[in-house]
Order: structure tokens, then C-alpha cells, then sequence
């Protein structure tokens, strides 16, 4: 069984929640099996229905008239008795049938049983609903396996992880031997991605990339025909923009050139139908800043993006395959900044970390800036090649006064070193990025803040 970390947050949930559940994300992403193993794990009582697959229970459940009518529906379908307050009732693929949100409010007043729903963002919205039960629903954005996962999935032991946190907080080097097996495993990662089924028939396959890249071309085809069925009049243009994302990626600043949907093409003509990718769990945006000051939101362009894929193995699917063989052996060419720098992307939306990248004229591009709970500015910058100390926009932004930026990193091959403002730290580390976020300026190494 693969280790997810929903799992802390659904045990959360339970413990001091008296809301419903709510938990959303892209298709395949192991929403259902989650809630499954440890509604089984953590209630005497266990009923699931998925609105799609069981025709009985979709024709019963989805005609319900009121929490109490849906409750006595439910108590019919069940092979076991409901017991109160020991009970948790999973409705699984409810986009479609609005009627049920709906009666989420008088569901959880009710209060005898728990809830948890789920559902594909690829729908993006719950059609139809007009009362959404706010107040009454906690939820949950599920996304792929990130590094940390994948790696408790192929066997690396929790000390080791636990390790290499302290390096990073300490900014020490992590031993050369457990440096150069977690670059490996981090590369296997970009190649493999985290989506559960490929990341098990990788275990599977005796931790061989034997079946996984024709797994996630399905998958992207899946994706794709979810596309055409639930973006309605506007899938031509969604699909255009999926297809697109990779070629993007491919380009020097990475940023999304709207030209190459067509001619003359506008945002404000796409605006809804980038939304939908993003918030179909899709894509991933990051936003362009043009001030790197607390907050960052109040200069950001919402016209200006990166649109990166949601997990990095299906993005590595859909390039020839000498890419997926490039990141795989460490080679240098073709360029990779674009995935490497997707990665980096995907770690941090796992982690709940809003980003966006910075972009002047006089000072150039910096990948990402990430705000911390303090209220400072962190710059990332994501180097694939061999030039890790090379980064002539980041030294330019630390050089502003007014910006009085002390610690900005840099991700590369190399292993974890300070030098002055710059905290140079391995791809691995990336699953512990939040360390930046959750930290006092004045807890890390600092050069002398500028006068």
C-alpha cells in the first residue's frame, strides 16, 4: 500500500472536525483509495457509492428529497448497519449531481453519521449548485506523490529524509554517498512522476521504467478526452492550451506565449479556460511579480504566467523519449531547465506554497519567489546544467536596496553550501522547501544586511 500524506489530514479531519469532507483533485491521483483505506482503518462502519460506477446506488442516492430521505436511502444500500457516530458514508464522483452538495448542511446537522465526498476537478465546478454548504465542508486539494512519497514508496527510510532535512536547516552537506543515491532516486522521480498507479508498477516491475512511460501516455490521453466531455463549448480552446504546455516549457523564458494558441490571441479570450486546467488539477500557474516585496500578490500579472503539468512524469511522457533518458543518466543536453524547474513547481504547490516568478527589464528573471509566514522573500532559482553559480538576475535582485532580500537558493545537482546570500541546495531537498517558508529570517545564515 502506498503511503500518502491525505492521510495525516483525513486522521485531522476526523479528530476535530464535525464538518463534511471534501477532497478534490485531477483524475488517478489516488483520491478514492485514500479515503477507502482509512475509512476502513478508522470506522467500525464503512459505506462507499461511487455515483458513476454503481448504477443502483447513483439511481437511488441522486433522487433523494431531503438528508433524511438521503439517509434512509443509504441505510438500504448498506450490507451493515449504521451505527452513530462510528459511521463514515463515502460518496465518491458527486460533480455531476449537484442535489447531494446541496444537502450537505442538514447531512452534517443531522450529525449521527460522517461524511466524506469526493470528486474530479475536471468537472471545475459542482454544475448546477446554487447553495453551496459553506461552513459546512472542509476541503482538501489532492495532488500526485510528491519526492517525499515516492520516496517512502521504493523504500528510503524515514531517518534518511529526517537527515537530510537537518542538513538543510543546519546548511551543511549531506554525506557524498547519500547525496548521490538521492540525486538518482530525484532524477527516477522527473522520469516516473507521481502518479499511483505508474509509481506502483514501477515497485512492481522490480523498480524498472519497463511499463510506465505507455501508462502515462494513457494517462495523458485520459486527460485529454476528460477535456472534450467536461469543458463544454470551450474544450477546443482547453485542449489547444494542454497541448500546448510542453512546448512552452520548452522556451527560454518558459512563460506562456498566447500567440501560440493563434494570431493575435488574447488572454482576457483564455482567461477561464487556464483557470479550468488549473483548477481541474491539470496545471500548475505561477504568476509573474514585477516587486519582490511582501505581499507578492499585490504586483503580480495575473496576464503573465507559467503554466507548468501537474506531475512530472506525464510531462516527461510527452516529449520524445531521449528526454525521459537525458534526465535519467544526468546528461546536459538537451536542455531540461524547463522540467527541472516543473518540478520544483509541483514540490511546492504539495506543499501549499504559493509562488510566482520575478520579471523586470533591468533586472532579468528569477524562477520563483515564495513569501514566508514572517512576511520575507525567498528567490529560487533552478539550474539544470553545469553552470550552478551563474545567475546574474538573482545577484541583480539581491543587489536592490529596497527590496532587502538576505537569503535567496538556488537548486541545482550540487550538494547543500552557502556562499554569502545564496544557499545552494540539491534538487532532493525540494521536498522540504516549506523549511524556508516556516523559518524566521533571523534563524538562518544570513550575509549582513544591507544599510
Amino acid at each position: 500500500m502506498l503511503q500518502r500524506k491525505i492521510t495525516k489530514e483525513l486522521l485531522k479531519w476526523k479528530n476535530k472536525s464535525k464538518k463534511a469532507l471534501l477532497v478534490t483533485g485531477a483524475r488517478q491521483i489516488g483520491k478514492s483509495y485514500a479515503i477507502r483505506e482509512f475509512g476502513k482503518e478508522n470506522y467500525e462502519v464503512y459505506f462507499e457509492a461511487n455515483l458513476l460506477l454503481d448504477k443502483e446506488a447513483r439511481a437511488s442516492l441522486t433522487t433523494a428529497q431531503n438528508p433524511t430521505d438521503f439517509i434512509n436511502r443509504v441505510v438500504l444500500l448498506s450490507h451493515r448497519t449504521l451505527i452513530p457516530g462510528h459511521t463514515l458514508i463515502f460518496i465518491d464522483e458527486i460533480q455531476e449531481y449537484p442535489d447531494i452538495v446541496t444537502m450537505i448542511k442538514g447531512l452534517v446537522e443531522d450529525g449521527r453519521f460522517s461524511y466524506a465526498f469526493s470528486g474530479s476537478m475536471l468537472g471545475t465546478e459542482f454544475k448546477g449548485v446554487t447553495s453551496f454548504p459553506v461552513g459546512f465542508v472542509e476541503h482538501i486539494v489532492m495532488r500526485p506523490m510528491d519526492f517525499e512519497e515516492f520516496c517512502w514508496a521504493i523504500g528510503i527510510q524515514q531517518q534518511y529524509l529526517d537527515d537530510i532535512r537537518l542538513h538543510m536547516q543546519n546548511e551543511q552537506p549531506v554525506e557524498q554517498y547519500l547525496h548521490e543515491i538521492m540525486l538518482k532516486n530525484f532524477r527516477t522521480y522527473v522520469v516516473a512522476g507521481g502518479m499511483p498507479e505508474v509509481v506502483q508498477k514501477y515497485i512492481d516491475n522490480a523498480f524498472t521504467l519497463i511499463e510506465t512511460q505507455s501508462l502515462q501516455s494513457e494517462l495523458v490521453k485520459q486527460y485529454a478526452q476528460d477535456i472534450s466531455k467536461y469543458a463544454g463549448e470551450r474544450a477546443f480552446e482547453v485542449r489547444a492550451i494542454f497541448d500546448r504546455i510542453p512546448f512552452e516549457l520548452e522556451s527560454e523564458s518558459k512563460r506562456f506565449n498566447f500567440a501560440s494558441l493563434h494570431k493575435g490571441a488574447r488572454f482576457e479570450t483564455y482567461d477561464h479556460d487556464f483557470l479550468w486546467l488549473v483548477n481541474a488539477g491539470v496545471g500548475i500557474m505561477v504568476l509573474q511579480a514585477t516587486e519582490a516585496k511582501s505581499p507578492l500578490k499585490r504586483t503580480e500579472d495575473v496576464a503573465r504566467f507559467k503554466l507548468y503539468q501537474s506531475d512530472t512524469g506525464m510531462l516527461v511522457s510527452r516529449y520524445p523519449q531521449s528526454t525521459a533518458r537525458a534526465v535519467y543518466l544526468d546528461q546536459k543536453t538537451p536542455n531540461l531547465g524547463g522540467i527541472y524547474e516543473n518540478v520544483v513547481a509541483q514540490e511546492l504547490a504539495a506543499q501549499g506554497i504559493d509562488a510566482w516568478y520575478f520579471m523586470t527589464q533591468d533586472i532579468g528573471e528569477v524562477d520563483f519567489l515564495i513569501e514566508g509566514t514572517h512576511g520575507h522573500i525567498v528567490p529560487i532559482e533552478v539550474k539544470s546544467g553545469k553552470k550552478t553559480r551563474s545567475h546574474a538576475a538573482l545577484d541583480r535582485l539581491l543587489a536592490v536596496r529596497e527590496y532587502r532580500i538576505n537569503n535567496a537558493v538556488v537548486i541545482s545537482h550540487t550538494n547543500i553550501q552557502r556562499e554569502g546570500a545564496v544557499l545552494y541546495l540539491p534538487f532532493y531537498t525540494s521536498f522540504c522547501l516549506n523549511q524556508l517558508t516556516e523559518q524566521r529570517e533571523s534563524s538562518f545564515t544570513f550575509a549582513p544586511a544591507l544599510p
